[in-house]
């Protein structure tokens, strides 16, 4: 394929901005309906059911961060994060299964055009499902590593061609890093073992791959990829492809709690404005005091954590434009504004489901169900408060020693 690498071309890929494309977005809201129909199936199932996976394929909104050559949308991360809302309201899950595979499918234009055109040249829709945890060891053999490994919690894996796969492999000085390799079609194969009490639906089996030849070129280093350097050709064409590394595949997981937040908004208050309040004198919790200031703090804190999310998306995408990569203090406060955003969705939703009552933590109930998937979501490494914290803390004050993770 045929790249085209010159300065009208990035000129053309930058009028996405930094602003959210308000189309691609009211294709998730429309399909909200679709999805919620077919949520409760998909929770009994462990994975997404085919009408779903279908109907956000042909809305374009598994390509999302696909780039245009390959007829993606080559989105930012503000109008994936909004979107990635849209649908994590009418089902965590699904918000979830599509965070994944839209996030693989970005990891994997920042390798080598040739390793891309492997994906995407022959199909478009492709997609990726991408595990970063080094859980295989890599043979190094000339032109690459054989490697061999199981993968858990590999989301999307099923509805994926792809799988980016995390492994430990020799470098050219001798060393042992962890690398990322792309397995192909049919070199890889998927074995149930995803049964949590939330997040049922989103598929995160395990991957399994015996002796799989990956060459050089579909092979990338972990700490190269976390400082910026990517073995795309074309930075300086595909500006989305200067992003920062674990920033962008780490503010995505606040758009399935601003989602999941909102969906448990939208619950509780239609509840709670024709619900009594049983052993007082309120007949409707509408006119409780309590249960007034309970929505109010919970609306706020679903909001702030929508603002922080934002104020990373324009963060991230602003100096992708500008195709500088985001220091290290930033890439930090991007990690902990998504643990704060868990912190304050954990709180709301907690309120919500107490002020709705104790009828709301029934199997049955949807509320139930959000909750769940709230703490499920919230317990994924990389949008936990406390690292992130941890993290922020000893850059904003200067502590001595190395980081506990990279960020």
């Amino acid at each position: 394929m045929t790249v085209t690498t010159m300065m009208n071309e990035a000129m053309t890929h930058s009028a996405a901005g930094t602003e959210p494309n308000g189309g691609i977005i009211a294709r998730a809201t429309a399909l909200r309906p679709l999805i919620r129909e077919h949520a409760a199936e998909g929770h009994r199932e462990g994975r997404l059911v085919p009408a779903v996976i279908d109907a956000l394929a042909e809305q374009g909104l598994l390509s999302l961060t696909v780039p245009q050559r390959y007829k993606g949308a080559e989105a930012n991360s503000r109008t994936t994060i909004d979107v990635l809302a849209q649908l994590a309201q009418a089902d965590g899950s699904t918000g979830w299964t599509a965070m994944l595979l839209n996030t693989a499918n970005w990891f994997a234009t920042t390798w080598p055009v040739k390793a891309q055109d492997e994906i995407w040249g022959d199909d478009p829709t492709s997609r990726c499902c991408v595990v970063l945890a080094p859980s295989a060891k890599g043979r190094r053999i000339e032109g690459g590593y054989v490697v061999s490994g199981r993968w858990p919690y590999a989301s999307g894996s099923y509805a994926a061609s792809h799988a980016i796969m995390g492994f430990l492999a020799e470098r050219e000085d001798g060393g042992t890093g962890q690398a990322l390799g792309i397995l192909q079609p049919g070199e890889w194969t998927i074995e149930r073992s995803w049964f949590p009490i939330g997040m049922r639906a989103t598929g995160s089996d395990t991957v399994v791959a015996e002796e799989v030849f990956v060459p050089d070129h579909r092979v990338q280093f972990f700490t190269d990829m976390v400082e910026g350097d990517y073995k795309t050709e074309l930075r300086c064409s595909e500006p989305r492809t200067n992003a920062a590394f674990l920033p962008t595949g780490t503010v995505i997981f606040a758009g399935i709690q601003i989602g999941l937040g909102r969906a448990a908004l939208e619950l509780a208050v239609e509840r709670l404005k024709h619900k009594g309040v049983v052993g007082t004198a309120y007949t409707e919790s509408r006119n409780s005091p309590v249960h007034q200031v309970t929505v109010a703090q919970a609306t706020s804190k679903v909001d702030a954590a929508e603002l922080l999310a934002h104020r990373s998306c324009r963060d991230i995408d602003e100096a992708a434009l500008r195709g500088e990569y985001l220091d290290t203090l930033a890439r930090a406060r991007v990690r902990n504004d998504v643990g704060h955003t868990v912190t304050l969705v954990q709180e709301a939703v907690d309120a919500l489901l107490k002020a709705a009552g104790s009828s709301s933590f029934m199997e049955t109930n949807t509320l139930a169900r959000v909750h769940q998937d709230v703490g499920v979501a919230g317990s994924h490494v990389h949008a936990t408060p406390g690292i992130a914290n941890d993290v922020y803390g000893k850059l904003l004050l200067g502590a001595d020693g190395p980081l506990p993770v990279h960020v």
